[in-house]
Formats: structure tokens, sequence, C-alpha cells
């Protein structure tokens, strides 16, 4: 019987959305379905094939799920000694014709041997026998490293191995990546407390954390990587010198296992540390997350830190602390506000450290968030920034509907915003339509660089300035039906707000001539509030001061620019500021005449003005 296989199957073959596929077939990036909606197997085969191996399309959009390659992952090694033997190790294995499992048990057994703790009876060396077991392979096979020096210098050299003989589409699709030894100094365990790691990995965050005289007993290792379980076992052992370590390490899924798993709501044990770097960004199927939904309505996320978090947070003792490395769009992206709420709501103590890009291979910027129980008398979140300069933020600021965390924004810079959001103000929510540039799947087909008969003048991000449109470089002979993605013509064809996307202030300008803006551009149509004053609001220092403090983002979202405050203007003040348009528009008026009339709603001072410049300048 002919097996057929439908477009969902490819969807989660490759970890991508269903609607990616559908735009791939509508673009003839791949053939439509051979029956109905189905593809026989030799058809699915090769889409997916052709995909994998360096399709223009995925690797050009930057997807790094599909990216099959590899590069050395020394997790924190800084000697240069080490380092030239874990690639001595890697280039061993690369040509050993072993498979990773394989591998990664041979480094531990090379380095337990080494160190004198795979003795014969002991706990360690009987579980190693059993891993070797449940692959089907043997002692003797698994000696490839027997000849190399593996000294026990406490770092996670197996985990380093591992980590750098995977492809980065493998790593990308659970979230697994590694948290440098350096984020971790700050962090100090009392001897002989509780600790869990529920995303364990290797164990890299728990050798930093413990020290060797913690009774193993007390130490807590879960994930569902079980390869990386079996390494963690190694690290512990190797770290408390002791081949009958006791450390209690399992395979759980927090996200999706039993319900008398760790962490579920009937499971009462409590840990006086919870330390973990959780996934980011985990890839799931619309079944997965419409669970993940049902299951935990209070904070109604798809995210698996979101998840963790939530869970951890009520497995924290009376006395405990808990350390969880995010994105740092954790505290100000909308979809996380219910978990914002639930912290704000439920624990008393809460510091936040700024990392930065912390983290190789992610674009993110990352944090530190710290939560612990013990201290009710707290009535801020204490911040430290990347500089080590400390400051704190008044709980009381933070409120619905989406609990912003202005982690970035000082005390002084809070003080403004409570100048700005203290007067009366309104928003953009429910009164704007918005619509996303087109994306036309393929810009070299699409996209031309002259002018012809046929074509128009397509605007991309970088072609808006402030108040006007450069001079056009894209043309497009603009066919709508065979573009991956096109919002209603009505939008493009009227006038309109357009704003640049990736941007880390506010770009904006009207057009008024219908233009076609590419998907590095968006467009909002306000219904009630008249285009030219918010350009210039929009434009002012003020209003980019207020985007950098309160959602630290290069992306301009729909949900900032909808939470941003529109000042209750009568129709003369409106009249007022479509004459400052036209004039700064025709170059007899300068931006910063219009920021100081800004200045004097918001009631901000010749001091306010001058920090929120400088500081938009990158002066303070």
């Amino acid at each position: 019987m002919q097996v057929l296989l439908r477009k969902e199957d490819i969807r989660d073959s490759l970890g991508i959305s269903l609607a990616t596929v559908n735009n791939w077939i509508k673009t003839s990036i791949i053939p439509a379905p051979d029956y109905g909606d189905r593809y026989t197997e030799n058809t699915y085969n090769e889409i997916v094939q052709k995909i994998k191996k360096g399709s223009i399309k995925l690797n050009g959009r930057a997807n790094r799920s599909q990216i099959d390659t590899k590069y050395i992952t020394y997790l924190g090694i800084k000697d240069k000694n080490r380092k030239h033997l874990l690639e001595q190790i890697i280039e061993r294995f690369e040509g050993s014709g072993l498979s990773i499992h394989e591998g990664v048990i041979a480094l531990a057994i090379s380095m337990l041997k080494y160190n004198n703790l795979f003795i014969e009876g002991s706990i360690v060396y009987k579980k190693v026998l059993t891993w070797i077991e449940e692959i089907s392979s043997n002692l003797t096979k698994l000696s490839i490293f027997s000849d190399f020096t593996i000294l026990n210098m406490d770092d996670d050299f197996i985990g380093a191995f591992y980590q750098s003989i995977q492809s980065i589409s493998a790593k990308s699709v659970t979230g697994s990546y590694y948290t440098p030894s350096e984020l971790l100094t700050t962090i100090k365990i009392k001897k002989n407390k509780s600790v869990i790691d529920p995303c364990c990995g290797s164990g890299g965050i728990l050798l930093k954390v413990l020290n060797k005289n913690h009774n193993p007993s007390f130490v807590y290792a879960r994930d569902i990587d079980s390869i990386a379980l079996q390494i963690c076992t190694a690290n512990l052992v190797l770290f408390f010198n002791d081949p009958n370590m006791a450390a209690n390490i399992s395979y759980h899924d927090y996200l999706f296992g039993e319900d008398n798993g760790l962490f579920s709501e009937s499971y009462k044990e409590k840990y006086d540390y919870i330390v973990t770097n959780p996934p980011w960004g985990s890839k799931f199927s619309k079944k997965q997350k419409d669970l993940l939904v049902s299951l935990y309505p209070e904070i109604s996320t798809t995210e698996a830190f979101g998840v963790a978090l939530y869970k951890a947070s009520k497995m924290i003792s009376e006395e405990g602390e808990l350390y969880f490395f995010l994105p740092h769009s954790f505290l100000n992206v909308s979809t996380h506000k219910n978990i914002r709420k639930h912290i704000l709501n439920s624990i008393p103590q809460i510091e936040i450290k700024l990392l930065g890009n912390a983290f190789k291979g992610v674009l993110s910027e990352a944090i530190l968030l710290s939560l612990k129980r013990h201290d009710n008398s707290k009535r801020v979140i204490e911040v430290e920034d990347k500089k080590g300069k400390r400051y704190s933020l008044d709980k009381t600021n933070i409120i619905s509907p989406d609990y912003i965390i202005t982690a970035t924004a000082s005390n002084i810079d809070e003080e403004i915003l409570d100048k700005i959001y203290s007067s009366d103000y309104s928003t953009l929510l429910g009164i704007a339509d918005f619509a996303l540039g087109i994306v036309t799947g393929n810009n070299k087909e699409h996209i031309l660089e002259r002018s012809t008969d046929k074509s128009e003048p397509i605007f991309r991000g970088k072609d808006i300035d402030p108040y006007k449109y450069l001079e056009p470089n894209c043309f497009i002979e603009f066919k709508p039906e065979t573009y991956q993605q096109v919002a209603p013509l009505k939008y493009f064809r009227t006038k309109k707000i357009v704003y640049r996307f990736i941007s880390d202030r506010i770009i904006c300008a009207i057009d008024d001539n219908k233009s076609l803006i590419l998907n590095s551009a968006n467009l909002f149509i306000p219904h009630s509030y008249p285009m030219e004053t918010i350009v210039c609001l929009f434009n002012s220092d003020i209003y980019s001061f207020i985007y950098r403090k309160r959602f630290h983002s290069t992306k301009v979202l729909k949900s900032h620019l909808q939470s941003m405050p529109l000042p209750v203007f009568s129709e003369e003040d409106h009249s007022k500021y479509k004459l400052f348009y036209t004039n700064i528009c025709s170059g007899n008026m300068k931006q910063e005449d219009i920021d100081l009339e800004i200045c004097k709603y918001f009631g901000l001072t010749t001091e306010d003005y001058r920090y929120i410049k400088e500081s938009i300048n990158g002066t303070t």
C-alpha cells in the first residue's frame, strides 16, 4: 500500500509553521501535493532532503533549525592545551565511525578511568555498563580515547565534546544552548541545602555553583536529553571524586511529563535552590502548544521557559532562592505578561541582572532572574546592569495590562517615565489598523534594482527617514498572488504611517502616495488621531526614550506602538501639530522645537529633556 503524507508532516519534520509550507507551495519552492492534500512518500522525502541539504530558502531566512554545520563549543574551557586536547578528541571521533551516543560514553569512560573512578562494582561502573547495553555497543569498541591523558579539571569537558559534535540544527530544535561559567559566579549555594537544576543538560551549572563538601544526596538534576544526563552523572562523579556518588539524576519532561512528576501541581517537595537555564524558543507542534495553554491557563503561554518558571516558582522553599537565565524579552513582551503578573503577585523579592548578549549562537540579550521568598518587606525590584550599576524599580509602577518591567530604566529614567505616564493620554490600542510589509518569498527574483514600464517603487525599512521616504532603490512588478505574504491591498493603497521594523528608535513617515513597502517596514492607519500629530510625536527623542526604556528592543512591534502615550489634545492643538508637520517637512522647523512642545505637555523640565537627549545619543 502506498504511503501518503500530509503538509503537516513536512511542517513537523522541518520545525516550521504550516503557513510557511503553504507559502512555499504558493511560490513554487516546493511542489503542490500529489493527491488532494497528500504527498507520496517519494515526493515527501525529496522535499525534506532538499530543504535539509542547504535550501536557499531556509538559510537565506536565517532559519537556524536546518543548518547542518558544527562548530567547537568550549563551554568556558580557556586553557590553550585543554582546548587543543578537545580538538584532538573531536578529530579522533570524526574518523571513528561511532555514533554521537557511543562517542560520549567512550569519552566518559576514558575520563573516569584516567581519574581512577571507573571501579568495577561501583555505582557508576554499573551505570555505564547499562548505558552500553542499551545502545548495543561494547567496552572494546568504546576504547578509542584510552591513549589520551584527560585530567579532571571540574570543567564540562564531556559536555563541550557533546555540544561540538552535534549540528546547530539539533541544538536549535530543543533550544539547548549552554551557560557560560562566568555568569554563575554570583550564585552561592549554602552547604547541604537541596539544589535542583530542572533543565540540567550535562550539569555545567551544577559544577559551578556546588562546592566539594556538598552532600550529593541533596543534589537533583533533571532533563529530557538522556545523553546529557549520562554526561551529568559522569561530571558529578568526577566533581565529588566518588564512584558511588548518590546525586539524584533522572529523566523528566517538565512540560509534557506524567502528572505525578517533578513540578506537577500534586508534587509537594520544595527545594532550597533552583538554578537553571531553561530552553528558549523550543519548537512545538500546534497540538503541543494547544496542550500547554490548556494545562497552564493561568499563564497562557507556549514558551518552555515560561512554563518552567511558573512551575519552579511554586517549588521554592520558604527560605529558598531561584535563579533562572531568561531572554530579556521576558521583561517586556506582552506574550509573557501573565507569568510576570504571577511572579509579581507571588514572590516578594525579585532581582534582575542584565547580561547583554551572553550566549554564543543566540542573538537575544539575556537576564538572570533571581526570586526569593524570605524577605516580605521588599516593595522594589533590584536591578544590576552590565556595568555593575545597581538601582531599584518600584513594583507599584508595574501595572496591567502588560506588567512591563522596565529593567533598563534607572531611577532617573523611571522618574521621567512616571511624569509622562502620569499625564492624560490615550493609545492606539483599538483605534488603528496595523499591517506588515510585503514578504515576497524570494527578493532576488521579485525585487528589481531598476524601474521598468511595468514596475513601481517599493520601500524598505532603511528607505524610511523621519517624516519622509528616501529615493527608492527597489522596484517591483506587483503580482500579489505570487508572494508569500501580502496584507490586504487597501492598507497599501491609502494614506498611512510607515515605520522601520528593525530600529532602536521609532522612525516613521506619512505615506500619501499609496506606495508598497517590504517587510523590513510596517504600517498602521489610525482612525481618530491625526497622522501628522503622531509622526511629530513618534519621531521625537521623547518617544525614542520611552521606546528604549520600556521595551529595550531593536524590533518595533505593534504592541510597542499600541502602548505609546498619545496626549489628549484639543482640535486646536492638533491643528498646531499639523502646522509643525508642514514646517518640518519643508525644512522650516527642527525636531527639537517640537520636542520642547511635547515636554510642556508631559511636564518635563529642561534638565529632563537634556537627560533624554544625552540618553538617546548614548552619552549616559
